[in-house]
């Protein structure tokens, strides 16, 4: 295991050198400005990192690639083979190849010179650490393919960390970070986009815990895995900021996969969590602590103490089907609107105990779908002291499975005019 640290430079360049040490056995400083011997004044960059394919400083014949930012116009421009590049002192420092200076690499993660400073840089390999930090204000934009960042001899990092301090981001909607880390942590600002996945689509991944802490931060988590295979989030907290567990399209179409997810922002503060999880997703277990959630997929258990769940918005032409809580829904606190848009016009919740706060399916959002309260004999919803649940749409729509039973503990149950309501009573 290495710790990686991405100090990506803009208009970082890659240069080809061979005669390393000049006559002099000098080895290059990370951070020393270089000159063009014979144009010194207008051409010259400065060295960020260097790799040693052959030779060495100490014999004058080193060879392999350095990498250079800051470098002036001219230098781009004019740099040519057999030309030699001095410090300050004029000391020699290494000559130049026949590939005098590459396209601009700015960005590349499989470029090392963007993964370190000094001599030999690598791009982080399987159980490395990768940190990004105060190093560098320039996020990653290519090179971050399921076949390149995603190759199993990449992507199953011990550790992803975006420290505090960190503000460009990772990636774009067009090209995610494909990565299987034990660990994703998040905790500096910008966009991230994160693609749980490894080699293809055809490939199961892992990313075991996720957590994502700052308010200022903008998250799209996607799996990548489909045709039987899973990209699986085992564990996603959000302590803060605006997450996306997003529908991946760019090649076989796949909903993000959550085994657990947990929405707890600092000191319960609702602004500091906002969570959506968009069409087709696998979800299993959801604890709403605080903070605001959409969802528009089937969950199997959602545990709300607070905060503000939408479960469903407005699809548009292109409304779901099955979008049901399939085991239970124990709603402690907060507001819960049921307004799934599921063209099916049978979405419903299998089991749940209203035990306070509001379960809202009086609004007018999706409110043409009908949904269905319980799915047979043994399962029930039950409304107790203090809860409130609205089932008053003005649409008539909203039912009570056969076999299953609405108790009344204490609660406030609102229902449409002219409802034929049933009265029994468990004593």
């Amino acid at each position: 295991m290495a710790v990686k640290y991405w100090t990506g430079k803009a208009d970082l360049y890659e240069i080809d050198y061979d005669n390393g040490g000049g006559g002099t056995a000098h080895v290059p400083v990370a951070g020393e400005v270089l000159y063009v011997n014979g144009s010194e004044a207008t051409e010259y960059a400065t060295v960020q990192a260097w790799s040693i394919t052959g030779g060495a400083w100490a014999t004058n014949n080193a060879a392999g690639k350095m990498w250079v930012y800051s470098a002036t116009a001219a230098f781009i421009a004019n740099l040519e083979e057999d030309e030699e590049l001095e410090d300050a002192d004029a000391n020699v420092v290494v000559d130049i190849t026949a590939v005098a200076i590459a396209a601009r690499i700015t960005g590349d993660w499989q470029v090392a010179g963007n993964w370190g400073t000094g001599e030999d840089p690598a791009v982080p390999l399987a159980d490395d650490e990768v940190i990004f930090d105060s190093r560098s204000s320039l996020a990653p934009t290519e090179g971050m393919l399921d076949g390149e960042s995603g190759a199993v001899a990449q992507c199953t990092f011990d550790l992803l960390h975006f420290k505090t301090g960190y503000t460009a981001g990772v990636a774009s909607a067009a090209e995610p970070l494909c990565c299987a880390p034990d660990r994703v942590v998040i905790e500096g600002t910008g966009t991230y986009y994160i693609l749980n996945g490894k080699t293809s689509q055809g490939t199961d991944s892992t990313i075991a815990n996720t957590i994502i802490n700052n308010t200022a931060a903008i998250v799209y988590l996607y799996s990548n895995a489909t045709g039987g295979f899973s990209s699986v989030y085992t564990n996603i907290a959000v302590v803060g900021g605006t997450v996306t567990g997003a529908y991946y399209t760019l090649e076989t179409d796949v909903g993000i996969n959550i085994t657990e997810l947990l929405i707890a922002p600092t000191s319960n503060r609702i602004s500091d969590a906002t969570v959506t999880i968009e069409k087709d997703a696998t979800c299993g277990i959801i604890h709403l602590n605080s903070g605001t959630l959409t969802i528009d997929s089937a969950c199997q258990y959602l545990y709300q103490m607070g905060g503000i769940c939408y479960f469903g918005s407005d699809l548009g032409a292109a409304p779901e089907t099955a979008l049901d809580i399939t085991v239970k829904l124990l709603l402690y606190g907060g507001t819960f609107y049921w307004r799934p848009d599921d063209s099916g016009n049978d979405a419903y919740i299998k089991q749940a105990h209203i035990f306070g706060g509001k379960f809202d399916a009086s609004g007018t959002t999706n409110n043409d779908r009908a949904k269905v309260l319980g799915a047979g004999a043994g399962y029930n919803i039950t409304v107790y002291t203090g809860a409130l649940m609205y089932l008053n749409n003005n649409r008539g729509n909203i039912t009570k499975a056969a076999g299953s039973k609405i108790y009344n503990m204490g609660g406030t149950i609102k229902l449409d005019s002219n409802c034929d309501m049933s009265l029994t009573y468990d004593t």
